[in-house]
């Protein structure tokens, strides 16, 4: 490991352990390009825990910090944090590593609203550190695929995409946090996925039209241990039901930059049958994606050969190639498919993020989900729920800007970043 990009992580809770299981499984590769110095949360026993957790997994401990500015302080080598904190803070968390000169690694989504996005931007371009946010979903080797068949013209040009997820019942999704307007909903942490994949898939988004709903207003403790049991251990601190404020649906048209549409269902409270679907739509073929993080295979539907869903897949994709580190993990440089566990695959896309990471700190390059790519994912989800309110169509750049919120001004002033309404009556 030559000159490995020295590193804490800030953040030592459920989303934390799994960012250290990401670069444990780099470490196992001969790509390993970073070093972790520091762990550091306010919470100290969760810090001590990821901190011992890392000395089994790397083989040496790194110190423990509550303070960020303590740790840089104390740490003269210390170049990057990662932070896999609860959204809320990461307008906090993210804009004090870069003021304090770190290169910064942000969980996704990139804040809990468009304004705490864009101050995490601006601090990284006052800085001129790199910002990046770690969105896995693109990076799975199968999404990697279908981006290539879109590329090299497989179904010709896009015309339009569905996107529908649908479950979730009345559960308590992972953690009570994320059924809180103010503190994160469901429909915003797990659908900025959704969001970045319709973007990675066709392209800037123009504007988007939708509705929101809260279906389910009470919300129970079922099988709370969340993506690979990395929960486990809080599931039960957590109460048995809570009042959900935060929507848990969200129903929406979307038009692209090129002129393709989208249709995006992400609805996180329904119950009978179980819903998931990725299908694009082409003037000559369809593709119908499997999904994130399962490894089974992309099938095309060409309009004179049919159905295609085997190796032969690749001939209509030829520059679909992995990256050596993501094809070292995945076993191969042009795989149709792969047979991994969940716990094994989030790993290794949580290694190609801090490879990245650690490239671009060295190379000066940018990395591919920059902060701007992020704020759009965000002004994406928040487009349908500042339509719901505005009764029309918005398009992205009046989200961005921050000339339609009326949706996110509630919880802009709770964090801090608005004046409350009245304040200055």
């Amino acid at each position: 490991m030559d000159d490995p990009v020295r590193l804490a992580i800030i953040g030592c809770g459920g989303m934390g352990r799994r960012h250290l299981a990401g670069l444990a499984e780099l470490s196992r590769t001969s790509h390993m390009n970073c070093d972790l110095l520091a762990v550091c949360d306010p919470n100290q026993p969760n810090a001590e825990d990821l901190a011992d957790e890392a000395h089994e997994l790397l083989g040496h401990r790194p110190v423990v910090f509550q303070d960020a500015e303590q740790m840089v302080r104390e740490l003269d080598a210390l170049e990057a944090a990662d932070c896999p904190t609860d959204t809320g803070s990461h307008h906090i968390a993210a804009t004090q590593a870069l003021e304090l000169g770190l290169h910064v690694q942000c969980e996704k989504p990139l804040a809990l609203t468009v304004r705490g996005a864009r101050r995490i931007v601006e601090a990284a371009q006052r800085s001129g550190r790199i910002l990046s946010v770690a969105e896995n979903f693109r990076r799975d080797p199968m999404n990697r695929l279908v981006r290539a068949l879109i590329d090299d013209q497989a179904i010709g040009q896009p015309q339009c995409m569905l996107d529908v997820e649908i479950g979730g019942r009345d559960s308590i999704i992972i953690t009570p946090w994320r059924h809180m307007k103010l503190s994160g909903t469901i429909t915003l942490d797990a659908g900025v996925h959704n969001a970045d994949i319709l973007q990675y898939y066709l392209g800037p988004a123009h504007s988007a039209f939708g509705q929101v709903r809260l279906f389910e207003k009470t919300r129970v403790r079922r099988g709370t241990d969340g993506p690979g049991g990395f929960y486990a251990r809080w599931a039960a601190s957590m109460p048995e039901s809570i009042q959900a404020t935060g929507e848990d649906a969200i129903f929406g048209q979307i038009t692209f930059e090129s002129g393709a549409l989208g249709q995006w269902i992400n609805h996180h409270a329904g119950h009978g049958e179980s819903v998931h679907q990725r299908k694009v739509f082409g003037a000559r073929g369809s593709i119908n994606s499997p999904g994130d993080r399962n490894g089974r295979p992309v099938t095309l539907h060409l309009d004179d050969a049919g159905a295609i869903g085997d190796q032969r897949i690749l001939e209509y994709a030829p520059s679909y190639r992995l990256e050596p580190v993501a094809a070292a993990l995945f076993g191969a440089e042009r795989p149709w498919r792969y047979n991994l566990e969940f716990a094994a695959i989030d790993r290794k896309l949580l290694a190609l993020e801090y490879y990245e990471l650690a490239r671009c700190i060295r190379t000066g390059q940018q990395p591919e989900v920059t902060g701007a790519v992020a704020l759009r994912d965000v002004a994406l989800v928040y487009a349908l729920f500042e339509s719901d309110r505005a009764g029309r169509a918005v398009t992205l750049e009046e989200v961005q800007s921050g000339a339609v919120d009326a949706y996110q001004r509630e919880i802009d002033a709770h964090l801090g970043l608005l004046e409350p309404i009245g304040a200055n009556a």
